[in-house]
């Protein structure tokens, strides 16, 4: 059982003391991208580039200059984005800055290519390619994210504020990446740099309480190390989508975070990153039960501890080599007590660590460039829900070789993996670019990817007789597979504007689902399991354009259809969608801007969704909706940036299938250096 105290903060901290011993240390993200203040005049040259893979330009004046940033995630190697050889979509710090958007959930859920969904106290959900947050890795600095609600990284839990870029690739990655890669790769990229970089100050308020404080700096200790500083604290409060009932869907909730990161030149050709990130968030709901009149009074409190070291050296210009080695803690303690039944109580917590080490060398041998890696992670996992104590190690050998050939560009590689659970796992991937014209390039590929399935699946135990359900593991799952095939069309027609085509398709088998199950104990009560019962056959296409008609308007609209069948069943795969649609119109001027920003999601079809603390959702069929922001931005002074703006202004929301906070407007004062 967990151990709760509930006077003055609640919840009591148990992870201090692994964040002491951590000594918060992690691996720093090289980056190579402009930094613009945001009271400062639009440069020449802006490079907004989160349509497809493709940079649009910004002209002030007559003369033209192409920036084109680095992206590192498609090849684990960095590539200029218009010569990398895999498709990697870029949301740069001036798109994420624009955006008004506070976390990644909140950015990523308007932006094309991908499909996320909201829920508070629920987390979050990403979809890429069909494949769902189960099957995304999501990475932070290039290192894996632990700590799963439903199944799901929260991606609410990645706040933006020092946020450089976000690299997204599609399909599947586990060539590189290893397990849960299925889907694709998530890689969120924070700020570096001294004291040149600057900083800025954050507060924001919106009619329904919630408040945000952010701040970060940019550090030069001394000429040979530098660094980056942030925190903030956030307050949130709750909302109800339904007065029939005593359930509320928002969270009342406080965070605290902060985290630091250093570059230390120890030489010439060596250098040595050092991270460290500490979070807390205390939240408390009212959720729902059997009956209308049902309550129950829902706490958690999630700290997190994320630390590392990375060297990284250079021999002449042919020749790197990198070493990351970092350790994840999460930590949740849940207490939930119902009205009026005081011995009705839940009272449990959840710690997973991760420990995790790599190296990577990088060679070049006349037009070939070979990557050799190796990885270890050991991952522990204590829970109140498990039928036992869980453990697993996995070792990880990959290669690569890039080998340019006038316009083509070919990379092949694979990837060995040892899992203590679940053996061994072969993932080959296979990439090709052709240059067809300059302003026009081809790209496709082929990969396997895997999921083993995470401990919960195999050993959960967890009764709510209140609610009237219960869930078991299963032990004998086997890994998720897919086969997967991808291909692509970038066309640059004009300096300001840009067209990115694709089109993929997914073979996935052995797909871990829900079920129910019939109660041994011939009770009453709900009993649901998981088993490997689905192949899905997924195929979709994207199609997302950019385009400058004059100056101060960008346009940016896309679509994205998927056909995710169930092929026993011939059904549509829970909760995607068939189409979407996302369109963004930014209005920029020196001194203000104006901006909308919105997608439309077609309708969903979903089977039983199981919540961590509430009722199960029944299967159903939800509405089409669409969510749209509106943002006004003012720069009186250099430095100083005012916004006003509404969050889903046609306040969409229902209980059961979207339940997102109504509309809101809000107000933001920032002062950037």
């Amino acid at each position: 059982m967990g151990h709760f105290w509930v006077s003055g903060a609640a919840i009591r901290s148990r992870v201090w003391p692994a964040a002491i011993a951590a000594a918060f240390i992690a691996m720093p993200a090289r980056a190579q991208t402009v930094d613009e203040a945001p009271g400062e005049p639009v440069p020449v040259v802006a490079v907004d580039v989160d349509a497809g893979d493709a940079p649009s330009l910004r002209r002030e004046s007559d003369e033209t200059v192409t920036l084109d940033p680095v992206v590192i995630t498609g090849t684990r190697t960095e590539h200029r984005l218009h010569d990398s050889p895999v498709q990697v979509q870029l949301i740069d710090q001036r798109s994420i800055r624009n955006s008004g958007a506070r976390d990644l959930a909140e950015l990523l859920e308007r932006e094309g290519g991908v499909y996320v969904t909201r829920s508070a106290g629920r987390g979050s959900s990403i979809e890429i390619q069909g494949l769902t947050g189960q099957q995304v890795l999501i990475l932070l600095d290039g290192r894996r994210q632990i700590g799963r609600i439903n199944g799901n990284i929260d991606l609410t839990r990645l706040r933006l504020d020092s946020v450089e870029r976000i690299e997204i690739v599609k399909g599947p990655s586990s060539a590189l990446y290893g397990a849960d890669a299925l889907g694709g790769v998530v890689n969120v990229i924070t700020r570096r740099g001294g004291s040149e970089s600057g900083g800025n100050i954050t507060a924001r308020g919106d009619d329904d309480g919630n408040v945000d404080a952010l701040g970060n700096a940019g550090l030069t200790l001394a000429p040979w190390l530098k660094g980056q500083v942030s925190g903030g604290y956030l307050r949130t409060q709750p909302y109800d989508l339904d007065d029939s009932t005593t359930a509320e869907q928002g969270l009342d909730g406080r965070t605290r975070f902060g985290s630091g990161n250093f570059d230390v030149a120890l030489a010439d050709n060596a250098d040595l990153g050092v991270y460290g990130a500490y979070s807390i968030e205390d939240t408390s709901r009212i959720d729902g039960g059997i009956s209308a009149a049902q309550a129950f009074d829902t706490r958690k409190r999630i700290e997190e501890v994320r630390a590392g070291l990375a060297p990284q050296f250079r021999f002449g210009d042919a020749t790197q080599l990198r070493f990351d080695g970092y350790y994840n803690r999460y930590y949740d303690q849940f207490l939930q007590t119902q009205r009026g039944n005081a011995d009705n109580v839940i009272d449990e917590e959840t710690r997973n660590d991760l420990f995790a080490g790599n190296g990577q060398l990088d060679h070049r041998i006349g037009a070939h460039r070979i990557s050799l890696g190796g990885e270890y992670q050991f991952e522990q996992l204590d829970a109140d829900r498990l039928q036992t104590g869980a453990e697993r190690d996995r070792q990880s050998v990959y290669l690569q070789d890039e080998w340019a050939w006038g316009r083509l560009t070919l990379v092949p590689g694979v990837r060995y993996d040892r899992d203590s659970q679940y053996g061994e796992q072969v993932s080959p991937k296979f990439a090709l670019r052709y240059d067809l014209a300059p302003e026009l390039f081809f790209r496709a590929g082929y990969g396997r990817g895997y999921r083993a399935p995470d401990f919960k699946e195999l050993l959960l135990r967890f009764d709510n007789p209140a609610v009237g359900y219960s869930v078991v593991g299963n032990p004998d799952l086997q890994p998720e597979k897919s086969t997967g095939f991808n291909a692509g069309v970038t066309w640059l027609p004009a300096p300001t504007a840009s067209i990115a085509l694709s089109a993929y398709h997914n073979d996935v088998t052995d797909l871990i689902a829900i079920v129910e199950d019939t109660d041994p104990d011939q009770t009453s009560t709900q009993v649901f399991t998981y088993t490997n019962v689905h192949e899905a056959s997924i195929t979709g296409a994207d199609l997302q354009t950019r385009w400058q008609p004059w100056q101060p308007l960008t346009l940016q609209l896309g679509y994205g259809w998927v056909r995710a069948i169930d092929e026993q069943t011939d059904r549509q795969l829970s909760g995607r969608p068939k189409h979407r649609v996302n369109l963004t119109a930014r209005y920029q001027r020196s001194l203000y801007a104006l901006q909308a920003r919105g997608v439309w999601i077609g309708k969903r079809v979903f089977d039983v969704e199981l919540d961590t603390g509430g009722v199960p959702t029944g299967a159903g069929t939800s509405d089409a909706y669409t969510l749209m922001d509106l943002r006004a931005e003012l720069t009186p002074l250099a430095g100083l940036s005012l916004a006003l703006g509404v969050e889903n202004l046609l306040d969409e929301g229902d209980q059961e299938y979207l339940p997102i906070q109504p509309r809101a407007a809000y107000c933001e004062i920032r002062w950037s250096w």
